[in-house]
């Protein structure tokens, strides 16, 4: 298991050599022995004396040299699995339902497998550029997380909360533009009044897909990441 609330060796190093500084110069400017800094540089730990030095001498908080978990201690419970599909099936249930009064269930109408499509990838892709592989990687793991409610307050449950965040936003941000994009192209090659506004119910599809996406499936994960009670 990850060690947390130790001083990160890599971490050291990388703030050292971003600073510029040679392991001399940051020993000097944070009061500590040359030795002490070789020592972290490759072991890591460190007393609490030593992460206010070094936070002190980074202008940075003393968490941020904290070694972070890569993954989150989770206390899987069949009840609260049972607990979670359960509220997922009454959201599809409600949604569904809220098809039906709308006029009627047909697939046809409320389904668009290229704008779908396009928002899974606007997601995961922005997700790359703004997090790598990795942060895409653990934000699609992390939707498991939906069916526990014991997950223990650590660096990486925290890491994926903002994630998943970001994620929202990327969600709403690629849907405007797909609907941006395709309102362009039927004003541009459109003019039968019928044609028309079913082409304009198919391009604000995104925008339902993305509303199902931030608020039935990541808004709720990330409220679920940041209750300190869980």
């Amino acid at each position: 298991m990850t060690k947390l609330n130790v001083i990160s060796a890599e971490k050291v190093k990388s703030l050292r050599l971003n600073n510029g500084w040679s392991q001399e110069l940051l020993a000097k400017a944070s009061g500590l022995s040359l030795r002490t800094i070789q020592r972290l540089e490759k072991e890591g730990g460190g007393s609490a004396e030593t992460q206010l030095a070094l936070a002190a001498t980074f202008n940075i908080s003393p968490q941020e040299l904290f070694v972070v978990s890569s993954t989150l201690d989770v206390n899987w419970k069949r009840k609260n699995i049972m607990q979670s599909a359960l509220a997922i099936s009454i959201v599809i249930g409600v949604i569904f339902m809220l098809i039906k009064l709308a006029g009627g269930f047909d697939p046809n109408i409320y389904w668009d497998a290229a704008s779908a499509l396009f928002l899974l990838l606007f997601i995961y892709s922005a997700t790359v550029i703004a997090f790598g592989a990795h942060g895409m990687t653990k934000s699609m793991v992390g939707l498991k997380y939906l069916f526990s409610n014991e997950i223990a307050d650590t660096p990486a449950k925290q890491y994926l909360a903002f994630i998943l965040k970001k994620q929202i936003h990327f969600s709403y941000g690629g849907a405007i533009i797909a609907v941006l994009i395709g309102s362009i192209a039927i004003h541009s090659n459109i003019s039968d009044s019928l044609v028309f506004h079913r082409a304009y119910a198919v391009n604000i599809l995104v925008l339902l897909y993305a509303s199902i996406i931030a608020e039935g499936i990541l808004r709720p994960l990330v409220a679920k990441l940041e209750n300190r009670n869980n």
